[in-house]
């Protein structure tokens, strides 16, 4: 399968992201670059300390030379723990800030978009391959360079020693280098499909714990969802082994030729010792310089998969960047506002044709209708009839096919919504309530509650900081859905969509909440998707889809 994006895309994104860890990879770069700089004064120091005490070299004493060798590696072993505690105190917050970014424009990405992609792939692209492109930017482009001036300045330091002999090890290794290259392709197209196989993965294992009272409830269900995700492991473990295999390929035949470098090195230098052109210093900076050219040519090789598996990230990672998300907005901090004020918002749909599906039945028909301002409507009609998208088109969560959706007030507009069923997140429920506005007093939460007839919080032990639990499994659905309401209730907005939201409720209950919702909040134009008639005498305008 051919990449949507082009290298120049791909770049970009890397780009940016580098910039935004210039820190770290410029740390990780100097501090490397003085570690290898340090190696070729160890070789040096090896060859010179030999040399000495064979009687081979005087150009300092014995002594000196092992007082140098000794610095010289406690400055490595201090730079590497240097580079390591600068990784770990940066390492975190480079992948925490581009996550950030991603998470931020999943959320405010077009919902129709969004929907293209499961909530378990969308996850796994922001764990692992936002580490993945982050880990290219912060450690392996530094490494590339690292390794590019370990087998420069070893090839210099060979050659000046021995010209064959460098040009020897440099031209045998190239050759194999070309071989190896072969099977970036398809390494690359096998990448792809083992990150697309862990995302179906990630989906199932999240699926299966999201449904697992209703799987339990399914005669075999637990067995069928079982062997689903046995299967999908199998077939990840199938591509993996297949990736294995062409890497250790590649990597037989670099090691052939990395040996054979190695091999021919050891035999011209003990030739050349045998015959007294060199010092037995030398023979051991030989073998020592071949290492530090094989070394780096070997990590070159091991690039070649994280460069393959940061092109595959790099694709997935757009597909949300281009979804048309942007960073989340700050929260205005602005109090919510319960008293009546005047409306000033009304909704009108001009002539709208909507279609989920280019090829599919159309949802609405040329549909005209006006919401004034301060206006309290009922939604009512058959199911797939029109309400819920109607709700989603004011929101602005999808477009329609023909004509438009027109707000009166020309600035952004924001809505308070509560949909279908139990949107409580984990926490206590002051965190789900302060979530609509983090500004609010205690005694705003409580008033909001008191709107919703959620009141009964009152009663529970910990009051406000008592746990919801994942989708409030510690509470009723009806007691979940208040909450959702007294939440929007605390939107400063001037548009209060209620989709649904009462189903849950015993007719008395909901006709409290919404006897109490349009009495108090009359500045705001309502618009109520219901089953129930009972809501009639609290919405004096009603809309009828069928």
């Amino acid at each position: 399968m051919k990449s949507k994006y082009t290298t120049k895309q791909i770049s970009r994104l890397i780009w940016q992201e580098l910039k935004a860890n210039k820190l770290q990879a410029t740390n990780n770069t100097v501090a490397g670059l003085l570690i290898v700089g340090l190696e070729f004064l160890f070789v040096w120091l090896t060859k010179q300390t030999i040399d000495i005490a064979t009687g081979s070299s005087n150009i300092f004493s014995f002594r000196t030379a092992i007082i140098l060798i000794v610095c010289t590696l406690l400055a490595q072993l201090l730079l590497g723990a240097y580079r390591s505690w600068v990784n770990a105190m940066l390492s975190v917050k480079a992948s925490n800030k581009m996550q950030m970014d991603i998470f931020s424009q999943s959320l405010t990405a077009p919902w129709r978009k969004l929907m293209e992609f499961h909530s378990g792939d969308i996850i796994n692209r922001i764990e692992k391959d936002v580490n993945v492109i982050v880990s290219l930017v912060t450690d392996t482009l530094p490494s590339f360079i690292i390794v590019c001036a370990q087998f420069i300045g070893a090839f210099i330091f060979l050659y000046l020693m021995d010209q064959t002999l460098a040009l020897f090890v440099v031209i045998i290794i190239p050759f194999f280098l070309l071989i190896g290259k072969l099977y970036i392709k398809t390494m690359r197209r096998i990448s792809r499909q083992v990150r697309k196989t862990d995302s179906l993965l990630q989906a199932q294992y999240q699926e299966g714990i999201t449904n697992r009272v209703v799987i339990k409830t399914i005669p075999g269900g637990t067995r069928e969802i079982k062997h689903r995700v046995a299967a999908t492991q199998q077939k990840l473990v199938d591509l993996v082994h297949l990736r294995a295999r062409y890497s250790v390929t590649s990597n037989l035949v670099m090691n052939l030729g990395f040996s054979t470098a190695y091999l021919f090195t050891f035999i011209w230098g003990t030739y050349h010792l045998a015959q007294g052109l060199i010092t037995y210093g030398a023979l051991i900076a030989f073998v020592q310089l071949v290492a530090q050219i094989q070394r780096p040519a070997r990590s070159l090789v091991k690039f070649i998969p994280d460069i393959i598996n940061t092109l595959t990230s790099s694709e997935r990672i757009l597909e949300i960047k281009t979804s048309g998300g942007s960073p989340a907005e700050p929260a205005t901090g602005k109090a919510p506002d319960l008293k009546p004020q005047a409306a000033n918002i009304s909704i009108s749909f001009r002539n709208v044709t909507f279609s989920y599906r280019p090829d599919g039945r159309k949802i609405l028909d040329h549909f005209s209708y006006d919401f004034p301002a301060g206006s309290r409507t009922a939604i009512m009609g058959p199911t797939g009839q029109g309400k819920t998208t109607l709700i989603r088109l004011i929101l602005g969560l999808i477009e329609p096919t023909e004509g438009t959706v027109e707000i009166s007030n020309k600035r952004p507009t924001s809505f308070a919504y509560v949909p279908q069923g139990n949107t409580l997140f984990s926490g206590t429920i002051r965190d789900n309530l302060l979530l609509a506005n983090p500004q609010a007093t205690d005694t705003q939460l409580k008033e909001a509650l008191r709107m919703a007839k959620a009141d009964f919080v009152s009663r529970f032990k910990d009051g406000l900081s008592s746990q919801c639990g994942e989708h409030g499994v510690e509470l009723s659905e009806g007691q979940a859905q208040r909450l959702c309401i007294a939440r929007a209730l605390l939107v400063d907005a001037p548009v209060l969509l209620l989709d649904e939201a009462t189903s849950a409720l015993d007719a008395d209950t909901e006709a409290t909440v919404l006897h109490n919702i349009c009495t108090t909040l009359t500045h705001r134009t309502i618009i109520c998707v219901t089953h129930r008639e009972k809501a009639l005498e609290y919405c004096p305008r009603v809309l009828r889809l069928s």
